[in-house]
C-alpha cells in the first residue's frame, strides 16, 4: 500500500523480488521490473552503491554491477516529494536517483496502485483506488 507522508510516499513494494534490470552506457536509460508488475524507467543517471549512498567511501557501482539485482527483494522504495528516488534492496544495494540534475526523467508504476514521476523539476503522483493512505 503507498503512504504519503509530508516529504515522501512509501511506495508499498516490500518483499518484491526484481525481474530484470537494463541499464544503457553510463548509466542512462535504466529499466527495471518486479515481479509485482512494478516498473522503473529512468532516462538520465541513476547509480546504485552496496550501503547508503551518503555513507564514507560510497562508490557508484559499475554497469555489470546492476545484474545482482536480479532475484533480489525490495526493502524500501521511497519516491521524494522532490523528485528523488530510493530503493533499498535485500542484497544490501541501494538505488539513487537525485533530482534537479539536466534532462532527467524518472518514472515509476504499479498497475493500479500508484503512477510517479518527475520531470523537468516537477514530481507527480497517482495513486488509484483503495491503496491511497
Amino acid at each position: 500500500m503507498t503512504k504519503e507522508l509530508e516529504d515522501r510516499w512509501i511506495l508499498g513494494l516490500r518483499g518484491s523480488r526484481v525481474v530484470s534490470v537494463s541499464v544503457g552506457s553510463g548509466h542512462q536509460g535504466l529499466v527495471l521490473l518486479l515481479e509485482s508488475e512494478a516498473g522503473l524507467v529512468v532516462q538520465g543517471q541513476a547509480f546504485l552503491t552496496h550501503g547508503a549512498a551518503s555513507a564514507p567511501g560510497a562508490d557508484p557501482l559499475s554497469g555489470e554491477e546492476w545484474q545482482a539485482l536480479v532475484g533480489a527483494t525490495v526493502v524500501s522504495a521511497i519516491a521524494f516529494k522532490s523528485g528523488a528516488l530510493r530503493a533499498v534492496f535485500s542484497t544490501g544495494h541501494h538505488l539513487n536517483v537525485r533530482s534537479g540534475e539536466p534532462g532527467l526523467a524518472v518514472r515509476f508504476q504499479k498497475p493500479d496502485e500508484f503512477d510517479w514521476s518527475y520531470r523537468e523539476g516537477v514530481g507527480v503522483m497517482k495513486v488509484f483506488g483503495a491503496t491511497a493512505s
